[in-house]
């Protein structure tokens, strides 16, 4: 077998292969021989016709098949001869049977990009503290005394700056209802009945609030407000929207006293102290999750920032794709209308590319990682993962499985696992700094 390869720009390589006509016949021989044993020819007993009326009746089918064996076992032969490092095979063109029975094609192969792995261990990362402060604690104690608050109705004055209001309003646009120019965006800005709202200065948005400070029960403002144009719901920002509201009845809450008793409430035997203690552990839990992904995050960029490298197109392409369904889902769940999305069409596709090349230069490298570790995966990290998705989606085991198998899925969930263990031997390798001040990934 002779075999040639031409290294390519964008993680590209061309493999020339020349088969023998040696092994050509050999293989053809085998292929012609599974026909005989399996076809039906009128005349013939199964598995006795002539090799001559076999190789006349099924010569097309039996190049077909003679073709995808040879190609398929001589390119996983020159790869591994070559020392390829072979992500997929994206073509094969210029298939040749020679009358002499030789056969030649070219591959073209998508390789793993080519990079000088940096230092890897030890890497400095900056966190903040894992102490969690008597005021922190004492903030969790007061989001849950409001969330077990009563309310008791307040008849006699205007509605004033921490009451809640209970109103009747509708909100347009040029005209029109908000739901109609705007469907995707969340429910409570297509108007509503009966609806609660806590008076503050960020009452929906700053600038509601100051608006109905003053009402009465069973008042009626009519007003318009422009809404800023760093509003988190992208829709609606640097828009004059126009409310019809009514005040329904005003609201005071009640918050319960911090003793054993409210503990109990929260808990089932549990006093005071203790309900400190769990909420300290909680959030002690959830900080130090938080330190751990801001220490990943860290850890990843540093990697990137440090190789250059070519990425196979086809992979850029396919993971832009996928990371612009992303932020058109989280757009739309945010209120985004069709129309903006267009708009903005070319900044989401580059932003999306962008993010592509970073997630795929992260993965290349952290594979390098793995390899050069000897980091893999077990059959039992597997098996458990797969419960986890089972469970997920409702189905059984070995459902689960079959479906992985039939989208083509299940090398991601290894390699998911992989990238996984690779973070946690970087993490627990990393040099850790703490700071008193937050600190933001860059």
């Amino acid at each position: 077998m002779n075999i040639e390869v031409e290294n390519l720009p964008n993680c590209l390589a061309s493999l020339r292969v020349e088969i023998a006509p040696e092994q050509v016949s050999k293989e053809w021989d085998e292929v012609v021989e599974a026909f005989r044993k399996a076809a039906k020819i009128p005349g013939y007993r199964p598995g006795k016709a002539p090799v001559k009326v076999v190789e006349t009746k099924f010569r097309k089918d039996i190049r077909e098949e003679l073709t995808k064996r040879l190609i398929g076992d001589t390119t996983r032969q020159a790869i591994k001869e070559k020392g390829l490092n072979v992500l997929t095979v994206s073509q094969v063109d210029d298939v040749e049977l020679t009358p002499e029975k030789a056969m030649r094609f070219t591959a073209t192969l998508v390789t793993s990009p080519e990079f000088e792995l940096p230092e890897y261990k030890g890497i400095q990362v900056r966190v903040p503290s894992a102490d969690i402060s008597e005021a922190a604690v004492d903030d969790a104690m007061q989001k849950l005394r409001e969330r077990a608050a009563t309310f008791s109705d307040v008849p006699e004055r205007a509605l004033e700056i921490g009451d809640y209001a209970i109103i009747d309003y509708e909100i347009s646009f040029d005209g029109k209802p908000v739901s109609e120019v705007f469907p995707n965006v969340h429910q409570m800005w297509k108007g509503g009945t009966d609806f609660w709202i806590k008076v503050d200065e960020e009452t929906f948005f700053p600038g509601l609030g100051s608006r109905i400070v003053g009402m009465k029960i069973k008042d009626s403002r009519s007003f318009d407000l422009e809404i800023p144009a760093d509003y988190g719901v992208h829709a609606l920002a640097n828009k004059t929207l126009h409310f019809e509201l009514t005040l329904k009845a005003i609201k005071t809450s009640i918050l319960p006293e911090l003793d054993d008793k409210f503990a109990g409430q929260i808990s089932s035997g549990i006093d005071l102290q203790t309900l400190k203690g769990l909420i300290r552990k909680n959030l002690q839990e959830e900080n130090a999750e938080q330190i751990e992904n801001l220490k990943r995050e860290q850890i990843i960029n540093h990697l990137v920032s440090l190789v250059e490298c070519e990425l196979p197109d086809a992979f850029v392409k396919r993971e832009t794709k996928r990371i612009m369904s992303e932020i058109v889902q989280e757009n739309q769940h945010r209120g985004v209308s069709e129309e903006s999305l267009r708009e903005h069409q070319k900044d989401i596709i580059k932003n999306a590319s962008k993010a592509a090349k970073g997630r795929l230069k992260a993965n290349f490298i952290l594979l390098r990682i793995a390899d050069k570790q000897g980091l893999k995966v077990t059959e039992e990290e597997r098996h458990k993962r797969i419960q986890v998705l089972a469970a997920t989606h409702r189905m059984s085991f070995e459902k689960m499985v079959d479906e992985l198998h039939r989208n083509g899925t299940i090398a991601q969930v290894e390699e998911d696992l992989l990238l996984a263990k690779v973070l946690d031997f970087l993490s627990s390798n990393a040099t850790v700094q703490t700071s008193p001040e937050k600190v933001v990934a860059g």
